[in-house]
């Protein structure tokens, strides 16, 4: 990110003076504006009325990790376990070496799948905090909003500029891999008809509007494929498999989505993957690739020289110091420690997370806690042996509006998609400094901001 002229970080960039004068521009867009589909119609969500924009440096070092670590991932069971079915039981699975036995069948089958890396930009560049992976992944929603954004903006909609301004459609881009996916696990198809799991959505009548708006964007996407299908929810539990094909009703169904977190599939869907007769990205495998302690096996990997020296290279980079949490001694910037001692000591360098969490949940920020409360988190993550350390990884601080349409400082997540080998975007979540907690997650109160690519 370029320095304006004030010497200063900010969201829009070398742009800045080219945006300045747009004075009355609304610090928070109104999210029930007619332009808006009425799925997201009253967004739970704030949403900022300026755009983070971002020159071409930082989009190819986005693009490459996005499409990059998640490869890296899906080689650890061998490279670290030798694909020991017992290591990857205790470590993974709780013991249970059933349940990995079906998981090394699913992730053999070596699938493309959805994620989406969160990272910081620091003094030292991006570092990636974590890696999430599976069809529950957030943040695309953002591009629903870009018309409504782009024309509080006369910069962003004059004709002779707009296309120096390029926001990348997250959800067409995934429409698209999904729709490639599903051909290449089973071969060319007429129709194509995906189930999609809801079961984290109570309220049927939200639950209709939101398959509903993927069914219409799907059934866009099919047809520049000059192909027919829909998508379809209901109960797991009424897809039955028949004469090889996996169906609901009278409709064969080629891909089951699992929207849900840590939902298991039913037998039939089950069966019908190990066929070859659907594509089942969030299969029993994903349980492995999203474990946040998986940061901590790159780098040891890394350091071991057991990817291509630019892996190598990218991972160390890019990766801060991470830890899993045991008894143990660690190294840590060239010198050796017992790992509690170190975390007691310099608490306010490090970061304690659960192995499996999600929306900021059982994050610990040592910077941002007492030395009560950082003990208690020690002491619950070593009971528990599911929890990382890691190195606080400090987001510059940018110029951004804040609710009162000053311009202050804030600190950014990035959240950027990586589906397969294509690049699925970036969005960004905002927090005020003077009100930050250490934590930036739209869950706990951060302010969501489109993303533009500055093309020229």
């Amino acid at each position: 990110m370029i320095k304006n002229t004030t010497e200063e970080y900010t969201i829009l960039s070398e742009k800045f003076l080219e945006f300045e004068g747009n004075k009355d521009i609304p610090a928070r867009i109104n999210t029930n504006h007619d332009s808006v589909p009425d799925v997201f119609k009253s967004y739970k969500y704030p949403v900022s009325g300026w755009p983070v924009l971002i020159n071409k440096q930082m989009t190819e070092e986005l693009k490459e990790l996005s499409i990059k670590i998640p490869g890296l991932l899906k080689q650890i069971p061998t490279l670290y376990f030798n694909d020991d079915i017992k290591k990857l039981a205790e470590f993974y699975f709780e013991g249970d070496e059933m349940m990995t036995e079906f998981a090394m069948l699913c992730h053999k089958k070596d699938l493309e799948i959805g994620c989406r890396l969160d990272l910081t930009f620091t003094e030292d560049g991006f570092k990636v905090l974590e890696a999430n992976i599976g069809s529950s992944i957030g943040g695309w929603q953002i591009q629903s909003f870009e018309s409504l954004i782009r024309n509080n903006h006369p910069e962003l909609v004059n004709k002779d500029k707009i296309l120096d301004y390029k926001g990348r459609n997250t959800l067409q881009i995934y429409m698209k891999f999904l729709i490639e996916q599903i051909i290449k696990q089973l071969g060319k198809q007429n129709t194509i008809n995906v189930f999609m799991e809801m079961g984290d959505i109570e309220d049927e009548s939200e639950k209709q509007e939101s398959l509903n708006f993927f069914d219409s964007l799907f059934k866009e996407e099919l047809a520049n494929f000059g192909l027919k299908g829909g998508t379809y929810t209901g109960d797991m539990n009424s897809l039955v498999l028949t004469d090889g094909n996996l169906y609901l009703g009278d409709k064969v169904i080629h891909s089951v989505i699992v929207l849900a977190m840590d939902m298991n599939v039913t037998p039939a869907i089950f069966r019908a993957f190990m066929m070859d007769r659907i594509y089942l990205p969030d299969h029993l495998g994903l349980r492995m690739l999203g474990d946040k302690r998986n940061l901590s096996i790159l780098l040891e990997l890394a350091q071991n020289g057991k990817f291509s020296p630019d892996e190598n290279a990218l991972i160390l980079k890019n990766i801060p110091w991470t830890s899993f949490i045991e008894n143990k001694k660690v190294i840590f910037k060239d010198s050796e420690y017992i790992l509690q001692e170190l975390l007691k000591t310099d608490k306010d360098k490090f970061v304690i997370k659960v192995a499996r969490g999600f929306q900021g949940k059982d994050v610990f920020i040592g910077k941002f806690s007492t030395d009560k409360e950082w003990e208690e988190a020690l002491e619950l993550a070593l009971k528990n042996s599911a929890f990382i350390a890691q190195e606080f990884s400090d987001s510059l601080d940018f110029l951004a509006p804040n609710t009162e349409n000053e311009w202050t400082l804030h600190k950014l997540i990035w959240g950027s998609f990586g589906f397969g080998d294509s690049y699925g975007g970036v969005w960004v979540r905002m927090s005020e400094v003077k009100t930050d907690v250490g934590v930036i997650n739209s869950a706990t109160g951060a302010v969501e901001a489109i993303v533009f690519e500055i093309v020229n």
